[in-house]
């Protein structure tokens, strides 16, 4: 390994390994240090861009010159003996990769104090990040302490809560209940710390001393479970510094194609977690086979029979399902509050998760059951008339949708109504999305459609429409949740899905709760989020 990392140090491909893994840092200075004093291989597999080759060209141009340099020197001595040449020229050559790797270290340096002149936001923003991440990598050498990361298109948030909840039963366990999964605020998480007001210069000092008093300190936790979110390329590759343990990839299906363009591109930033995980865990059933291709993982599914760990549903309507589950050395049974197939592989990552960690098969049924469906996330709420409510409102996309309308078309009920809004984020994919779901409405099982926000009014509705369905369109989900109260009848089942911003169906499921007091189980009901919609709806 020692040989192979030298020969790697002199290979004629340096200059492009340099460059690559300093593009692949989004050019940091510090990043690009840190990997060449800590890699074991100075090999690199990235691509790089056009900007990147030409940067390489001209590394590669200067490592040949000091070379040249070098050789010249030795041909000096070798012809006129000249003092003192050959040790200069020796030095040249063997020192090369170290002069020009710490060159272009020079250069990135100079160009992020540049950036962060005409930046200075985004440049603490940066420097915040940093601080914390050096302070996580400390905690982490310094602590005996499992990492578990969840990432993925769909499912992350109740897939990281499961997994706290069932290993909180039997382990020490810190998560953070929230949205905390950006860079910012992931490092938090691990020091139990609430995001301070960004442009509070005391507020960041007092957090830091915090977080470098837990370092100093005994931890007090066996395992902490995080969330890793991307809105762009290259963002999941900034959470290399946890190593996590076990990372559960849950989904890779289109999300933020405005920045992404190609499903392809979405998997290679959702999948570049096998980059630094030490063990992966996929849910193999919304995980298309050729992005897995040449990768070692774990699986989990409800379909595969080759799955290291499975399971099959018994759905007891919406009040929840049996699991048989199928563990490495173990099978189990297990009744689970949550409903649908998004629900039974929930429960199966979190399981797979436990069992990974060597959590007990008994512990694992036991702790099963006590799980409870988050809001916002396929959480049953009692309506008016008596209704049954399915709150899917956290967010929506085409996979997740087409999940929930699967549990709505289970439901036993004489109404069944679809309160569907618009997916954001979708860029130029959204049509296309909007009216595949438009297509996925069935005019056999849905009383009404109801639709909430601009891209659903236009592409859904009108292919909900051509299929059948008696389709009612709104801006407002103050409004749709009115109308809905007024044709709901006895016993209905009514299911909310949308994403956030210009949609909020949330708001439409208030006028059709039975007691008002469940509004508090809704998702987005704080003061600054109430704000926000106000706004937006002109209320």
């Amino acid at each position: 390994m020692f040989l192979s990392g030298i020969f790697s140090l002199y290979s004629p491909l340096l200059a492009a390994a340099l460059i690559a893994e300093l593009q692949s840092r989004q050019y940091s200075a510090l990043g690009l240090f840190d990997w060449f004093w800590t890699t074991k291989t100075y090999r690199s597999l990235k691509p790089l861009s056009d900007t990147g080759r030409s940067l390489a060209v001209l590394l590669a141009l200067g490592m040949l010159t000091q070379i040249g340099f070098g050789i010249g020197l030795l041909v000096q001595w070798a012809r006129f003996g000249t003092t003192g040449t050959w040790e200069f020229g020796l030095a040249l050559l063997l020192s090369y990769p170290l002069v020009w790797a710490h060159v272009a270290v020079l250069f990135a340096a100079v160009g992020n104090v540049a950036w962060a002149i005409a930046h200075p936001k985004q440049a603490g923003r940066v420097l915040i990040c940093g601080v914390f991440e050096w302070q996580v990598r400390r905690l982490r050498r310094r602590h005996h302490f499992k990492v578990v990361a969840v990432v993925g298109s769909v499912g992350k948030t109740s897939t990281k809560l499961a997994i706290a909840d069932l290993l909180g039963q039997t382990m020490r366990v810190r998560h953070q209940a929230g949205n905390y999964n950006d860079r910012v605020t992931v490092p938090l998480v691990l020091f139990g710390l609430t995001l301070p007001p960004l442009y509070n210069i005391f507020a960041w000092a007092k957090a830091f001393g915090a977080a470098q008093a837990q370092i100093s300190l005994s931890y007090p936790y066996d395992v902490v479970v995080v969330e890793l979110g991307t809105d762009g390329p290259g963002q999941i590759a900034e959470f290399a510094y946890l190593r996590p343990d076990i990372t559960v990839v849950t989904a890779v299906s289109p999300e933020h194609m405005e920045y992404f363009g190609t499903l392809d591109a979405v998997a290679a930033e959702e999948l570049s977690v096998f980059d630094y995980s030490k063990r992966v865990l996929v849910n193999g059933d919304d995980i298309a086979g050729t992005y897995l291709a040449g990768r070692s993982f774990t699986e989990y599914s409800l379909t595969s029979a080759q799955a290291e760990y499975g399971a099959a549903a018994k759905p007891k309507g919406l009040a929840g399902q049996t699991l048989q589950l199928r563990l490495l050395k173990a099978s189990l049974e297990a009744d689970i509050a949550y409903v649908g197939e998004p629900g039974a592989k929930v429960a199966l990552a979190a399981a797979a998760v436990a069992d990974m960690l060597g959590v007990k098969p008994a512990d694992i049924a036991a702790g099963l059951p006590q799980l409870k469906p988050f809001a916002g996330r396929m959480q049953i709420l009692t309506g008016v008339s008596d209704a049954t409510l399915i709150d899917d409102t956290y967010n929506a996309s085409p996979l997740a949708v087409k999940a929930a309308l699967d549990t709505l078309y289970a439901a036993r009920a004489k109404q069944r109504i679809a309160i569907l809004g618009s997916m954001n984020e979708l860029g130029v994919q959204s049509h296309k999305a909007h009216w595949e779901i438009g297509e996925y409405c069935d005019p056999k099982k849905l009383s009404l459609v109801v639709t909430i926000g601009h891209d659903a009014k236009r592409w859904l509705a009108p292919a909900a429409e051509k299929r059948g369905c008696d389709v009612h369109e709104f801006s407002d989900p103050f409004e749709a949740g009115e109308f809905v109260k007024s044709k709901l009848q006895t016993g209905a089942v009514v299911l909310a899905k949308g994403s956030q911003n210009g949609v909020f169906a949330e708001e439409a499921l208030k006028p059709l709760l039975a007691d008002m007091a469940d509004e508090a189980k809704l998702v987005r009901q704080s003061p600054h989020w109430l704000k926000v919609k106000a706004k937006q709806f002109h209320r």
